[in-house]
């Protein structure tokens, strides 16, 4: 990094801070050995599969609820809770099991929070085997018969409901045939330490789902407003640690949020609302902690990143204030080599936020940024932005290439950033080649579409990763963001998050009702299902079941969604997955995998919830399907089709209609969803080398090719890249053989699309 190369150093060198990682992170194939008697335990346990019933709740030894009783049981925070029956199986490890109360996961595995520093000359973090806080299991224990947990703080009164599904065998490695996969410890994985013992699993093979009998409880949680209150803050309020981070790689996000920094592709000064979907703050739309300061006097994440001139640890408290747009906040901080200031950094909000309008009753309009809905117009165009002194690192930067096109030169990723689909993120693009970190750069184009989180706390397998990441409440305690090193968050803070999040779902059936309205309206259906005259407010307010002929329809597309989907997309909780990992030989992708995806080797299968919206921002893991239409039409799984060679298939581009209602229009408008992907060619000059390192920079991705019917553009080659996926990547023998079409699951026929896709609006 530039700063490292300063007399600014020699202080910094003196102070015994951390300059170089101190050694290398562990590697899978290196430390996991395959344990046959846990997979015999699985085994024995899969032979055997009852529906699990309870016949009894205890609540601190005492018997509160038995089967046929109506009353609700009482339940406060901190109770242990016994459960007696049958068909539990054998706990969470061995069978893929899980217990809800309302929107609250029952925490079935201890997070371990350890300390994290920053290798500052690499900005690499990484954590040593000190323990600094622990959020022990809620699960206390489980036989087939009896199972004890202890009821969350972050809990509210809702449906208690135990959800097994059986390990029935695990994935095979796709890079070392004959052997089961087997992947590292997300918990342990960022530990720098030969010494070290690190748990490793297989990627399991998991059965359909079977659950109790939901038994309604009442949790008296005096405390819960308070915690979730705290949650809100940390969602809106906070910048995770971003500021400081970019503040350090040279990024002026002060002058990008004020309108002042240069756009180096489309010229002029950047305009944050058209480049990466900024929504400007409004008083009512968001949360009052968005916009007002709030002082912290505690971050929830203590940066790793050191104080000034490394003397001391960075701050660990101070103020947040408004920048003008949601989710973009400064916070107070210690660059280690200017010293204290405040800097902006983005937060939840600023991803999951998306400003809608509808609605509500007739008369009643509601603008409101719903937290947890992706936003479809975010993009990653911040990162080139620039003034005439800051530049953010490694956008423009001499770096190695990949093992197809080797050779240390000087590369400039701005066009290739800019052109990232909007509606996600890249994981590793802006880190440098050979840096240390676990999101080092590859060379491999994998956009990730931005997920909808309002009803995710359910999930286990969080970002697909395995159950070893510990479902959204794991994906805190060791945040190692591409784009700088953030920390880890506390058990209390994240424990308020964790309450606050399941609380997103308070505007689902809004969401639903509206998106079908407009769905409904926008494919003439309206007056055929319910009533031209019928407005919006009316229909919201009613609800879609209200309507027999909407119901009737929606009626026919579960019957299709059953038979087609349901194998995979079936749970009692509401979220529609059964989490199975499907292997990436079997599911494929548009794009590149990711690099998570590339250490489980599989992707895990989504949740769904407010198709509607989450759409806009495209469907499947990268974004790159136009619509519910699109994804389920067969015809998009019909090798030689016509939708199947528009979607996957190198031709002049087609530029087809947005995907439906509210879709909108993303900046620069070259490329729409359903067609070929591009980005454009840069003229080279020796008078102007950026050029030839814009060029280098996108080819050096090896699936983006030349055709001869465009001149001006790189293509995205999916057959290219589906036919020689592996060796490069993964460093398998072979390529492992994508499937024709990614996610090649489709409805049996044209005709049952439209019911499918009014299904799916209900979700």
């Amino acid at each position: 990094m530039k700063h490292s190369t300063s007399i600014l150093a020699l202080p910094l060198l003196l102070s015994g801070c951390v300059l170089d990682l101190p050694g290398e992170f562990p590697e899978q194939d290196e430390v996991c050995e395959f344990d046959q008697a846990r997979e015999d335990e699985r085994a024995a346990s899969a032979a055997n599969f009852p529906t699990p019933q309870i016949q009894r709740l205890l609540v601190n030894g005492n018997e509160r609820w038995s089967n046929g009783q109506s009353v609700a049981p009482q339940l406060v925070p901190g109770d242990e809770i016994t459960l007696i029956g049958s068909g539990f199986g054998a706990g969470t490890d061995i069978d893929f099991s899980k217990i809800m109360i309302g929107n609250t996961r029952i925490l079935e595995t201890d997070l371990v929070m350890y300390k994290q520093e920053l290798a500052l000359s690499a900005q690499v973090n990484f954590e040593t085997t000190e323990v600094v806080d622990e959020w022990p299991k809620n699960v206390l224990g489980w036989t087939d018969t009896e199972i004890r947990f202890r009821v969350p703080e972050h809990t509210l009164s809702g449906d208690l409901i135990v959800q097994i599904q059986k390990r029935t065998g695990f994935n095979q490695s796709l890079t070392h045939a004959g052997d089961a996969h087997l992947v590292i410890d997300a918990q342990t994985s960022r530990i720098i330490d030969d010494n070290f013992i690190h748990n490793c699993d297989v990627v399991s093979d998991v059965s359909a789902v079977k659950s109790t009998s939901p038994i309604s409880v009442t949790v008296d949680n005096a405390g819960f407003d308070a915690l979730a209150q705290a949650g809100s803050e940390a969602f809106w309020s906070w910048d995770y640690n971003v500021g400081l981070a970019h503040n350090v790689r040279n990024l002026d996000w002060t002058a990008i949020m004020q309108g002042k920094a240069t756009d180096p592709i489309s010229g002029g000064l950047a305009d944050p609302k058209l480049l990466f979907g900024a929504v400007p703050e409004v008083r009512g739309e968001v949360p009052d902690e968005a916009i007002d300061d709030v002082y912290f006097t505690e971050y929830p994440m203590p940066t790793p990143i050191p104080g000034f001139l490394a003397g001391s640890e960075g701050k660990k408290e101070g103020n947040t204030s408004s920048s003008g747009y949601v989710g973009y906040r400064y916070a107070e901080a210690t660059n280690p080599y200017t010293g204290n200031g405040e800097w902006i950094g983005f937060n939840c909000a600023s991803c999951h936020g998306y400003r809608v309008s509808y609605e509500k009753a007739p008369g009643n309009h509601v603008n409101k940024v719903i937290p947890g809905l992706p936003n479809p117009q975010w993009s990653m165009k911040w990162s080139v932005l620039q003034t005439s002194t800051k530049t953010f690192d490694a956008i423009y930067d001499k770096e190695e290439g990949p093992s197809w096109a080797p050779g240390n030169e000087d590369v400039a990723k701005d066009m290739l950033l800019y052109y990232m689909p909007s509606g996600a993120g890249e994981h590793n693009i802006i880190r440098k080649v050979g840096e240390g970190s676990h999101t080092d750069n590859d060379y491999q184009f994998s956009p990730i579409a931005i997920p909808n989180v309002t009803h995710y706390m359910s999930i286990r397998r969080s970002l697909s990763h395995t159950e070893s990441y510990v479902g959204f409440e794991g994906s805190y305690i060791h945040a190692e963001e591409p784009d700088g090193a953030q920390g880890n968050m506390s058990k209390d803070w994240l424990e308020a998050l964790t309450a606050y999040m399941t609380t997103l779902d308070e505007n689902d059936d809004d969401l639903r009702n509206v998106g079908m309205y407009r769905w409904l309206a926008y494919n003439n259906l309206l007056g055929e299902q319910a009533s031209t005259e019928v407005s919006e407010g009316t229909f919201v307010s009613a609800g879609w079941q209200s309507y027999p002929k909407v119901a009737e329809a929606v009626a026919r597309g579960q019957e299709t969604y059953t038979r087609d989907c349901g194998s995979c997309h079936t749970d009692a909780l509401e979220s529609h997955t059964t989490e199975q990992m499907v292997p990436l030989d079997q599911v494929g992708r548009f794009f590149a995998p990711t690099i998570y995806q590339k250490e489980t080797q599989s992707i895990r299968v989504a949740y769904l919830r407010d198709l509607y919206w989450t759409e806009h921002r495209g469907l499947l893991s990268d974004g790159h399907v136009r619509n519910l239409e699109d994804l389920v039409n067969p015809e998009r799984c019909t090798t030689g089709s016509t939708l199947y060679n528009q979607y996957y298939t190198l031709h002049e581009p087609v530029r087809p209609e947005l995907g439906g209602p509210d879709h909108q229009v993303t900046y620069p408008d070259l490329n729409r969803k359903g067609d070929v992907f591009r980005v454009p060619k840069s003229k080279e000059s020796w008078l102007k080398p950026i050029g030839k390192q814009r060029n280098r920079f996108i080819k050096r991705h090896k699936y983006f090719v030349e055709v001869p019917w465009d001149k001006d553009n790189y293509y995205w080659d999916y057959q290219g890249m589906r036919a020689a996926y592996g060796p490069g990547e993964l460093g398998s023998d072979d390529a492992i053989g994508m499937p024709d079409a990614p996610h090649p699951w489709c409805a049996s026929s044209t005709n049952e699309v439209q019911d499918l896709v009014q299904y799916l609006l209900t979700l």
